[in-house]
């Protein structure tokens, strides 16, 4: 059981390093293992940049499948990365 917990905080550790690129700020992290998102079965993190989240007012789709939110004042509030398990 121990290696397993193990294991599976390797899989989360993976994203460190990303977190020190993020703003120095509360921010708010969601992982979703079974996402139903764009019509099909994925697995999606969720970043938002202020707790609780920010809505957003407009979004951009990179060819990398992150989805880049932004606020009325053009600010990223949060990215959501899709298919998270494969970056």
């Amino acid at each position: 059981m121990a290696l397993a917990n193990y294991q599976e905080a390797q899989t989360y550790l993976k994203f460190l390093p990303l977190l020190q690129d993020l703003p120095k700020q509360p921010f708010f992290i969601v992982y979703d293992a079974e996402a139903d998102v764009l019509y099909a079965e994925a697995d999606v993190l969720y970043i938002d940049f202020s707790n609780p989240p920010q809505s957003a007012e407009d979004s951009e789709l990179t060819d990398g499948d992150i989805v880049i939110r932004y606020d009325e004042a053009e600010a990223i509030v949060g990215l959501t990365i899709l298919n998270a398990s494969q970056h």
